[in-house]
């Protein structure tokens, strides 16, 4: 056998090493997908574990009208063990309150709607002077048949 030949035949690889190292290779990019995609979600856990409105970020949403971004802002204060009794909580718990009695009231459940509409008349007693977003609360869940 002539040298060229002998240097041929070193040169073909065996289609079982061939199809390992595709595979190692695309394992590879897998990892690194995975690894990329577990570090994002890990840093976006954290930063939103952490993440607690002020006032001034619940006076915004109110400004918006955004009622339900405030209860989310009050869920996410408690998480942290922010329960301070300002009157945004009181606002956003007057919110939730009579989202939930409108929904039993509707549904016939008239004891669970006179517990929301408790909790409703506590609320709008410490939400100070932010009474007249309750009002517009009013006309939104209840007075609207």
């Amino acid at each position: 056998m002539s040298r060229r030949n002998k240097a041929k035949e070193k040169k073909k690889k065996d289609p079982v090493i061939l199809a390992l190292d595709i595979t190692i290779l695309v394992l590879f990019f897998v990892m690194l997908y995975v690894g990329q995609k577990a570090v994002f979600y890990k840093m976006l856990a954290s930063e939103s574990a952490t993440f607690a409105q002020d006032t001034g970020m619940m006076s915004f949403e109110l400004q918006r009208g955004d009622y339900g971004g405030l209860v989310q802002g009050r869920y996410m204060n408690a998480l942290e063990g922010k329960t301070e009794g300002s009157g945004y909580y009181y606002l956003a718990e007057y919110v939730e309150a009579a989202f939930w009695h409108k929904v039993h009231e509707v549904k016939g459940n008239p004891v669970k709607a006179q517990e929301e509409e408790r909790i409703m008349r506590e609320s709008r007693a410490q939400m100070k002077e932010l009474t007249v977003f309750a009002d517009e609360i009013d006309k939104m869940f209840i007075t609207s048949d």
